[in-house]
């Protein structure tokens, strides 16, 4: 492996261009300041903004002018510490960022309070009075006003706010346990050398050749959670309980409805995507036949289900190959979209090599007021190549919500969030095949979409249905323990995986080290968001009539309204089961493919 270059040795061209931020720290102290007087301009004008319409479009402005230049400031001390974790200036920065953030936060801390205590209809004849300047904030004002018959009186609202530091402890318990104080000892790798098993190594250990090494790994890891199995569903059920006691408190008739009914989304929604993902597990099953079957295993068990069964691609893909691959992969979406596309390259938003000290991973990130940047670390394998394309995909996302949306309906929601990476991960995926002559390659680029299926279709709707289950069961009276959970996990990992698999007895903790989980009603969108995605590319590929153009419009849309009625412009309809199902049948299609590739000579 080549040794990692210092960050000054990076050529220019390869590294994002951050300083179109601010070209010094000399410029970014000077907006700090400004950050500071800003908001100190904001405190004042918070304390009278209910009083009339002129006081509240005046405030509001002068929220966005403060929150704009905040974000712009993190967003340069966030990429410029994530170049070199090793350079206490820019770590410096970005704790400074932090504590202006919490200052912000604090200061603005009761305004929705307010909000929520004032009548509906004063907030509308504000609005409607100063519409020349608030005629966006519309949809804001409905996303908190639509929470108005769940708020509860100001002092019990101000005692329930005092105590969220104290209620969201549990997380942070469970974290700490999790990432810092527990140890799962040692096993031996395939050289027969001890080495510490840690949650950093689990996957790599489950993902070799030598099953007694990924046996071990899977026994040992999991074991090791049982052990702590009472002090870890003590703070998962901490989470549970304020949530049904919230939701009772708050006039919800559920806990999931606390969490979906704000953004408008029907628990239909989600009953059906369970619904349809157990209604066709039987090509999961098939799955696992499939990969039961080339490795040659007598016995399938879920230790086994890592391992790769086709050979590593080795083939390598120059940076300038891999932004070849994708901008001819997504040219599939136009003019218009591959003009910006290209211009990611040349204009500065790619941060691309690996350096000393470089954070790892990737990500997409930027402000209303930046470039929406790329961190790569990229290396010449075909999952770079994905990797680019993925980020690519939020990158220009957010390029065009920004730019076709004034700053306070910019920001698309969560929700949404998934859908313009994958979907262009789904059109490399296709571009690739259909131009690959190489039967490994073929079959590499096809394992890699099944595994993309089986982990984010199958198991996220697995945990979505496990917390459900948990939230419903404390809604209706129940208590939960730590049988209760571990058996009703094991029963629902029996069920998804199928007869083709034999279901270890120590699958039942898994679900004790699921960080999401104490994020409730979470994962389900990283099923909604491929299961969406697999429509978009289907009818970009299939060329369907005005697609294309509507796609771009819902590229542009922002958060200018609820995520179901920003779908419709797609003519997706999720309280349906076709788009989930349409994603079941490329599934299908997929596992058929792979399995004819495999088997041709």
């Amino acid at each position: 492996m080549d040794k990692l270059k210092k960050r000054e040795d990076i050529k220019s061209s390869d590294k994002w261009k951050i300083e179109e931020i601010y070209p010094n720290i000399e410029a970014f102290e000077q907006d700090l300041k400004n950050f500071d007087q800003e908001l100190s301009k904001l405190i004042k004008l918070e304390k009278n903004f209910l009083e009339n319409s002129i006081n509240f479009k005046n405030f509001f402005v002068q929220d966005e002018k403060t929150s704009r230049i905040l974000e712009k400031l993190g967003v340069y001390a966030n990429c410029k510490s994530d170049e070199d974790k090793g350079d206490s200036i820019y770590q410096e920065l970005n704790g400074k960022i932090t504590n202006m953030y919490a200052k912000y936060n604090e200061s603005t801390s009761s305004v929705i309070p307010k909000i929520l205590n004032t009548k509906k209809e004063i907030i509308v004849q504000y609005l409607d009075e100063q519409k020349k300047e608030l005629q966006s904030y519309k949809h804001f004002f409905d996303q908190i006003l639509i929470k108005k018959e769940h708020i509860l009186g100001a002092e019990v609202e101000k005692a329930l706010s005092a105590y969220i530091p104290v209620l969201s402890e549990n997380s942070e318990t469970s974290s700490y346990l999790m990432n810092a104080d527990m140890k799962f000892g040692t096993i031996q790798n395939e050289k027969g050398q001890e080495i510490e098993l840690t949650e950093a190594n689990y996957s790599n250990f489950m993902q070799s050749k030598n099953r007694e090494v990924r046996k071990s790994a899977f026994q040992k890891l999991q074991s090791t959670f049982g052990n702590f199995k009472n002090t870890l569903t003590s703070t998962y059920t901490q989470t549970v309980n304020y949530d049904s006691i919230s939701a009772r408190l708050r006039k919800y008739d559920s806990s999931i409805n606390m969490y979906l009914q704000p953004k408008k989304i029907p628990v239909q929604l989600y009953n059906n995507l369970i619904q349809t993902v157990k209604d066709n597990l039987d090509i999961l099953y098939e799955y696992y036949k499939v990969k039961k079957e080339i490795l040659g295993l007598n016995e399938f068990h879920l230790y086994d289900g890592y391992v790769k069964v086709i050979q590593d691609n080795e083939k390598e893909y120059t940076f300038e190959e891999a932004e070849k691959l994708a901008i001819n992969a997504l040219s599939i979406l136009g003019d218009e979209y591959l003009t910006t596309l290209k211009s990611a390259f040349t204009a500065g938003w790619i941060d691309k090599y690996p350096n000393l000290g470089k954070r790892g991973g990737a990500y997409s990130t930027g402000s209303y007021d930046t470039l929406p940047y790329v961190l790569l670390n990229y290396t010449n394998t075909y999952n770079d190549v994905s990797t680019l394309a993925h980020e690519l995909g939020h990158s220009m996302h957010s390029h065009y919500t920004n730019t076709y949306n004034p700053y306070i309906t910019a920001t698309y929601p969560i929700f949404l969030a998934e859908i313009a990476s994958t979907t262009n991960e789904l059109l490399l995926s296709h571009y690739m095949y259909e131009h690959s002559t190489n039967k490994t390659e073929k079959l590499n680029i096809l394992n890699e979409k099944l595994d993309l299926f089986k982990a984010t279709i199958y198991r996220q709707t697995m945990f979505a249905e496990f917390e459900k289950n948990a939230h419903d069961y404390v809604d209706q009276g129940g208590v939960l323990t730590s049988d209760y959970l571990c058996e009703m996990y094991y029963e629902l990992n029996k069920e998804y995986f199928g007869p083709n698999v034999i279901v270890d007895d120590e699958i039942k903790y898994e679900w004790l080290r699921i960080p999401h989980f104490y994020t409730p009603f979470y994962v389900y969108q990283y099923a909604t968001s491929l299961s969406i995605s697999c429509y978009v590319a289907e009818n970009i590929i299939n060329n369907t009539p005005g697609f294309k153009e509507k796609y771009l419009e819902f590229l542009k849309s922002g958060g200018k309204d609820y995520p179901l009625e920003v779908l419709k412009i797609i003519d997706i309809d999720l309280t349906d089961r076709k788009v989930f199902e349409s994603a079941i049948n490329l599934f299908r299609e997929t596992l058929d493919n792979f399995k004819k590739v495999y088997n041709e000579k």
